[in-house]
């Protein structure tokens, strides 16, 4: 169908109406009856019949439709399954006037275009008729189903002859891109214990207030880890503190999207513009979106690690961030060199928080997760994929808490999960 769609939009249309049609089966039998019956006047009939048809059909084939069309959507970028509104200014860039026609706009997912609206008569262009009837200002509205980068457009012009013999559809102006973005789920607080959920902007903010050895050490809270114990501050305060220069390495938070397309089944190579490549893929683009501007909004240093070749912004530009997942794609080549600790400057110190989102791991990812697992103090995998039983065994076997994506399920209750797994894991313990 979308292939279909693209020939349409480059292809001028002609055809005759009913109208024109009868008139020209009739000039054609004509023709032959007036041989028959010798009746010249028949033979004058039937010519004149069958040309009518024919330069009518030529007229609206030949028509040179000339105007400007320009759009504007409002908001310029939008979340899958949200309304945008599109402006279009037409203008008629013709020295002729134009007469009226019927327009639709396009755009690459069913039902391909609006509903045909009515564009009245355009004045010629030229000084005299600058802002005087040469052109004209349309609306509607839009909601694109799926995240990427979009053509919306051409507009079609549909237009007939005086006579209403033949129809006409022409392309007018050029396709302009929208940028859909996944859609992102705002996740509630306080529902999974992140370790140092200050982040940089509040202990900034504490430093300045208190000064540096004020942020030495703190009391000790639950889930900190016994290795953070500072003793002889323990000794002078009569309870267990810990060192308060840990807690600026635990304001970061790592994200690992799987991208690789031979780790994801329902990948297909040939797929309609109006589909998506992968639905667990989708979902775990969703999933990134959410989690990652959660975190970033709790005041930690984010950042994302990708199996494949990189193709996303840094999160810390939200927008560029959320403009990057809109065009992001499965890949057929891996990072020559995973690792989970990138940019570290001290390896001996915890790493924070680490979320993965995975469908099918191969062995060296599932490794290298459970490795490193120890390098951070809450690990959370996603898995997206119905056939991870075995992966979920070896991940939490390692220490990381796993959490299945089922379709369709909202990715607040995927949250939620998180926190009551953790709560799960404490009552165990």
């Amino acid at each position: 169908m979308s292939s279909r769609w693209r020939r349409r939009r480059s292809t001028r249309i002609a055809r005759l109406t009913r109208r024109g049609v009868v008139l020209l089966v009739i000039g054609a039998a004509s023709l032959p009856l007036a041989y028959w019956l010798g009746r010249r006047e028949l033979l004058y009939l039937g010519s004149f019949l069958v040309l009518l048809p024919l330069v009518a059909l030529a007229f609206v084939r030949w028509r040179r439709v000339r105007m400007s069309v320009r759009r504007t959507f409002a908001p310029r970028v939008v979340s899958a399954g949200h309304p945008t509104v599109v402006h279009l200014d037409i203008e008629n860039q013709a020295t002729t006037p134009t007469m009226e026609v019927a327009w639709r706009d396009t755009w690459p997912w069913r039902p391909f275009s609006t509903q045909p609206g009515r564009l009245g008569a355009l004045r010629p262009r030229g000084p005299r008729f600058a802002g005087r009837g040469n052109s004209a200002r349309m609306k509607y509205e839009l909601v694109p189903p799926i995240r990427g980068a979009f053509p919306v457009g051409p507009m079609l012009v549909d237009f007939a002859d005086p006579f209403g013999l033949a129809t006409g559809e022409a392309v007018a102006g050029v396709a302009q891109t929208l940028i859909v973005t996944p859609d992102v789920v705002a996740l509630p607080d306080n529902v999974v214990s992140i370790a140092a959920d200050e982040g940089p902007t509040r202990t900034l903010q504490r430093r300045a207030l208190g000064g540096e050895d004020d942020l030495m050490t703190r009391e000790y809270r639950r889930g900190d880890a016994l290795r953070r114990v500072h003793w002889r501050a323990s000794a002078h305060h009569g309870e267990l503190m810990v060192r308060q220069e840990e807690q600026r390495s635990h304001a970061e938070a790592r994200i690992v999207l799987e991208t690789r397309r031979l780790r994801y089944r329902d990948a297909e190579s040939v797929r309609e513009v109006d589909q998506p490549q992968s639905e667990s893929f989708e979902r775990a683009v969703s999933l990134i979106a959410s989690v990652g501007l959660h975190l970033l909004r709790s005041g930690f240093v984010v950042r994302v690690i990708e199996t494949g070749q990189p193709q996303l912004a840094p999160l810390d530009r939200p927008n560029e961030f959320l403009e990057s997942l809109a065009v992001v794609r499965l890949v057929d080549d891996a990072t020559s060199d995973l690792t989970l600790l990138s940019g570290v400057d001290r390896p001996d110190r915890s790493q924070g928080s680490i979320f993965a989102v995975l469908s099918e791991a191969d062995q060296q990812l599932v490794d290298r997760l459970v490795t490193q697992r120890h390098s951070f103090d809450l690990a959370v995998a996603f898995l997206v994929s119905p056939r991870q039983l075995a992966l979920a065994g070896v991940l939490r076997a390692g220490g990381w808490i796993c959490i299945p994506v089922a379709v369709g399920e909202p990715i607040e209750s995927v949250w939620r999960a998180v926190g009551a797994a953790q709560e799960a894991s404490r009552a165990r313990g």
